[in-house]
């Protein structure tokens, strides 16, 4: 499971639709459908994406062609790469598919430094691009893939990962250097593994390994797996079936080991290295890595098994590793990230030392400084620092848990200042010169935008605005609302159908995701999903809360989940719909929840513990017991089983299947790496030893732990309408 607050709501929206009622105008309107939702093109098309700045003033971007609609077999669609001239105003598209040509690869290249040729991957190969010429040179050439491409940061070679190994080629001859010689299955140089990858890099990427900032060194993270169990994950759709296995580590198992290298390139000898290594397997070390400004040493976050305690240590290029900081929290800690590192040799680093994610000064030998942020809020998207100026800009929730905006502060603490205005959420992309920025900006009923910002907030131009069918649909109306107990405030959502009548009783859904440090409630495009607007359009509300434990509201409001997942939450939920039942449109007789994941999980127990308030749950992909699921995520909250062993048996579904009290629908697939279909199956069997017979189970052939295919994507979607249209007595249109 994601460890980001920013996490899908659910995995089975292949389009994500949400705006206003339109009153008496919905009569004229079309009505939202399956086959709609899951049809290209989309609705909404999809927008510019990937900015990057080459120069002060050179700005490129990723944007679809013919509304972004997939080619057949080549997923994503056909995109251009476009240029914006912040000096002219002019905008260019730079590369593209020709005409009658095949799509090229763009969504994976990578500029070069100065901005002259991309690199491609193409097909397992590497190749460079003058965009000017359009002439390739292909920098490798086998038929293994090369993995994680990227450049040194003068442009004169590429770094990437090859069956394990880490390799650089250099682009003027094409030479290729082989770094590391001990890569395998079990070995893995630079490239993280399915455990790292999940829980502690957010799958924002499987690299690392980072270049020096001279270009002669690389820094890179090995994992041994050799001792972490395989577990089979089969192929039903061949002919004699199929087998792959995974290396999985679940609760209590053996980790990967891991270690932290530094190889030099080399000259006219071979390559050298420098490392430090860990004893046993109950270490993590975080997946990136930071150089200092003089390419002296790199910094690397290490971390105890049980979650509790990280050390911030430096290694040199030549020489032993030392500590530069110590922290610990009593439940467990969030945050991974290296410090970065200032010209003088002082540092930023972020902590939850005060409860809230917030970025600090230490000097270089680690010893405070100062606060750079305070306040009952957390830092929570992208951050840029300004060194020259001495302006830190970063993304948080100041304004309010359910939005993101930008602020610019001064490193001393002072002088901070919000720079975004308009209501949602932002993500920004600062130019090398910090002179402007790019923001794209949604919120739950506005799709995306991108627009150029000077540095002070204030709008230069409009980039990307696509345009979309909305208007044409009756499309549902969301509402934010909030309400509050002596616990705290919870945030809630409420879809409605576009043409709700106040004196009606509805039936509602309540969709649930409620694990720890992620949010169901946001201010932001795509939260609600064309399932939830099919729902509405057939006249069943979705209703959706934030729990204690959800993110963006600091480690007071997550804790009270520590060696009690499901408890705090089921509680919460509970006291939720107890004030969603006191609405007068609502029919308290006709309720249903459903969720996927963490939200499968919520939904078994809350169909067990409370089953009677339901006329039908749907879990997707359920976790049953925490002694299934991995070791990272799980020691995280539940600590060690050999510790905790009765709380991992009164926190699983399976332990109260016998209870289920309302009929239930289970999603899963087959193939799925992340909560395995053992889960679903040991459930099925806890039911039907108990003489359970109100299940019914949808295996979605040889899909992972979300349906990734349109055809599988329609099918999930479609049998939980009919399943609450069923429940629910109402017919589907």
């Amino acid at each position: 499971m994601r460890r980001s607050a920013v996490r899908p709501i659910t995995l089975l929206a292949v389009l994500l639709l949400v705006a206003s009622a339109f009153g008496a105008e919905t009569a004229t309107k079309k009505r939202v459908t399956l086959e709609r939702t899951h049809s290209e093109p989309p609705i909404v098309p999809r927008g510019a994406s990937q900015f990057k700045w080459l120069s002060p003033t050179r700005l490129t971007y990723l944007l679809p062609e013919s509304g972004g609609a997939p080619t057949p077999g080549t997923g994503p669609g056909v995109t251009a790469i476009w240029e914006y001239d912040l000096t002219t105003k002019k905008r260019t598209r730079l590369v593209g598919p020709a005409s009658g040509a095949p799509p090229m690869p763009l969504r994976d290249a990578q500029w070069m430094p100065g901005g002259r040729s991309l690199l491609l991957k193409m097909s397992t190969d590497l190749g460079l691009m003058d965009v000017a010429t359009r002439n390739v040179k292909k920098l490798t050439n086998d038929e293994a893939e090369e993995e994680y491409p990227t450049f040194s940061p003068s442009g004169s070679h590429v770094a990437f990962v090859k069956g394990n190994d880490l390799y650089a080629v250099e682009i003027a001859t094409g030479k290729e250097i082989r770094l590391t010689e001990d890569g395998s299955e079990a070995i893995l140089n630079g490239k993280l593994d399915w455990l790292y990858e999940e829980e502690l890099a957010n799958r924002k990427s499987g690299r690392s390994f980072e270049w020096s900032p001279d270009g002669r060194a690389i820094a890179f993270l090995r994992l041994d797996q050799s001792g972490v169990p395989k577990y089979p994950i089969t192929d039903y759709a061949q002919k004699g079936g199929g087998l792959e296995w995974q290396r999985y580590p679940r609760a209590g198992d053996p980790n990967p080991v891991p270690s932290v290298h530094i190889v030099e390139l080399p000259g006219a000898g071979p390559a050298t290295s420098t490392r430090v290594t860990f004893d046993g397997q109950d270490v993590y070390v975080g997946p990136e890595l930071s150089w200092t400004q003089d390419s002296k040493a790199v910094a690397y976050v290490k971390m105890n098994r049980a979650q509790t305690e990280i050390s911030v240590n430096l290694l040199p290029r030549t020489g032993t590793s030392r500590n530069l900081l110590v922290e610990q929290d009593a439940a467990w800690i969030n945050s991974l990230e290296p410090p970065t590192f200032l010209k003088d040799g002082s540092f930023l680093f972020l902590s939850e030392r005060t409860g809230y994610l917030h970025l600090y000064r230490h000097e270089k030998d680690g010893k405070p400084r100062s606060a750079v942020t305070v306040g009952g809020w957390v830092i929570d998207g992208e951050t840029a620092l300004d060194e020259k100026a001495g302006v830190f800009y970063f993304v948080a929730t100041e304004k309010d848990p359910r939005e993101r905006h930008i602020y610019r502060v001064k490193l001393d603490g002072s002088g901070q200042t919000r720079l975004s205005q308009a209501r949602g959420t932002h993500k920004p992309t600062f130019s090398p010169d910090f002179r402007h920025y790019v923001d794209v900006y949604s919120d739950i009923v506005t799709p995306p935008k991108a627009a150029l910002f000077d540095a002070n907030g204030k709008l230069v131009e409009m980039l990307d605005e696509p345009k979309n069918d909305l208007a044409s649909y009756a499309l549902a109306s969301v509402e934010l609302g909030s309400f509050t107990t002596e616990k705290g405030t919870f945030y809630t959502r409420l879809v409605k159908p576009a043409d709700f009548d106040p004196a009606k009783k509805y039936p509602v859904v309540v969709m649930v995701y409620g694990g720890p440090h992620a949010q169901t409630v946001k201010d932001e495009w795509g939260r609600v999903s064309g399932l939830e607007q099919v729902m509405a359009a057939n006249g069943i509300l979705t209703w959706s809360m934030d729990n204690r434990g959800s993110g963006g509201r600091g480690k007071a409001w997550e804790a009270p989940l520590l060696s009690n997942m499901g408890a705090t939450e089921v509680a919460d939920q509970l006291e939720g719909i107890t004030q969603l039942r006191k609405l007068p449109f609502v029919d308290g007789s006709r309720l249903g929840v459903r969720g996927w994941s963490y939200g499968g999980y919520m939904t078994l127990l809350l169909a067990t513990k409370a089953g009677g308030l339901f006329k039908g749950a749907a879990a997707g992909a359920p976790v049953t017991s925490w002694t299934l699921y991995d070791s990272c995520y799980t020691e995280r909250y539940m600590k060690l089983p050999a510790d905790k062993e009765a709380e991992y048996e009164r926190t699983a579904p399976l332990t109260s299947a016998a209870s289920l009290g309302t009929k239930l629908l289970i999603l899963h697939g087959t193939k799925d790496d992340n909560v395995h279909m053992q889960n679903t199956m040991q459930y099925l069997d806890a039911l039907a030893k108990a003489k359970k017979a109100q299940v019914t189970f949808v295996p979605l052939l040889n899909q992972r732990h979300g349906p990734s295919t349109p055809a599988a994507r329609r099918y999930a979607d479609q049998r939980q309408l009919e399943f609450f249209s069923e429940v629910f007595g109402i017919p589907v249109e």
